[in-house]
């Protein structure tokens, strides 16, 4: 489990997720989106998350958003609602619930979806999270497809103090993403990913090793299989 470059469990971990969409008849549309985090194993490695609660959520999310077509940009707007139910027990201070407001803004160039996503977390933090990428779908016959999701990040001060356990800003996390995609059927689609991240500012890089007795994965790589159900 990798959150914005930080290394939250260096184990396997399960996470579910059911969202909900409504079409407004305008073309928009409504999304609530729950997202949990279930560790596997009590002994959670170099990581940033306390040891213990294997078996139970460690992490649960609650985001509401409005999604809007201007022009030629899709616009995503919302609020994402942090929960840690073990935050008491985090080696660097308490980490608890808090929220923020975000803005995703895509468009598509050269069958390319250039996004920036821009996040403000107004409640505990108060600091910003921001990220530019590019994504592209790449069609393999009828049934296959690949996804390639790049993208770098940037911390605030107080985000990075949040985030990381040190207060300094500046590039984040260089993040890259290979997915395949099988459409089992109309509904069902099954994925697997090979995902990677290292960390661009320096003086945090060097404190992920510090930030706890074993030391945080500064450069992680991660493997995923997934099934997705629509209806």
């Amino acid at each position: 489990f990798v959150h914005r470059g930080m290394t939250m469990v260096d184990n396997p971990v399960v996470q579910p997720r059911i969202g909900l969409g409504l079409p407004l008849t305008n073309g928009d549309s409504i999304r609530l989106d729950f997202d949990g985090n279930i560790n596997l194993r009590n002994n959670t490695g170099g990581a940033w998350f306390p040891d213990g609660h294997a078996g139970r959520f460690t992490q649960f999310d609650v985001v509401a958003s409005y999604q809007k077509l201007v022009g030629d940009f899709d616009l995503r707007a919302g609020v994402h609602n942090y929960n840690l139910p073990n935050g008491l027990e985090f080696l660097n201070g308490e980490r608890g619930t808090t929220s923020e407001v975000f803005l995703l803004a895509s468009t598509e160039v050269l069958e390319a979806t250039p996004y920036v996503a821009l996040h403000y977390d107004f409640d505990e933090v108060r600091g910003g999270y921001y990220r530019a990428g590019c994504t592209e779908d790449i069609p393999l016959g009828t049934d296959w497809s690949i996804n390639l999701d790049g993208s770098l990040g940037y911390v605030s001060e107080a985000q990075a103090a949040w985030l990381y356990g040190l207060g300094e800003s500046g590039f984040a996390d260089l993040r890259g993403t290979l997915t395949l995609n099988w459409r089992y059927d109309a509904r069902t689609t099954l994925s697997a990913s090979a995902n990677g991240s290292a960390m661009m500012d320096s003086t945090l890089d060097r404190w992920f090793r510090d930030v706890a007795p074993q030391g945080v994965d500064d450069d992680p790589i991660w493997f995923t299989l997934g099934v997705n159900w629509v209806f």
